[in-house]
């Protein structure tokens, strides 16, 4: 019997005369409210997940950001020491050489 009642219940469902009876008539207010409240809280929660994305995108590209500096500073104060350096070793005459290096090579027809 109960098989019967449910399968009339969804016959009704499926012919829209849920719609027509009093009790959902006079809490139709309620189920509007309802699902723009749903429209509201998928909306929302859409908003938040791109703003979170947004968020971890920036915090990867600040990362990326932070390496470049220390490396670029790193650069940076090997290139000061050197200048240094030389400052420091020029008033003996050792400076750095300015010309490009040269490769010897020895064959056994000219020792």
């Amino acid at each position: 019997m109960k098989v019967k009642e449910i399968a009339k219940e969804i016959v009704q469902i499926v012919r829209g005369e849920v719609l027509l009876r009093t009790w959902f008539r006079k809490n139709i207010g309620l189920f509007l409210l309802i699902a723009a409240l749903l429209i509201l809280y998928i909306a929302n929660r859409y908003g938040i997940e791109t703003t979170i994305n947004q968020i971890e995108d920036t915090n990867k590209e600040i990362k990326e950001l932070e390496l470049k500096r220390t490396s670029i500073k790193t650069k940076y104060q090997r290139s000061s020491m050197m200048m240094e350096l030389e400052k420091t070793l020029e008033p003996i005459g050792v400076g750095v050489s300015r010309e490009p290096i040269k490769k010897v090579i020895l064959t056994e027809g000219n020792e």
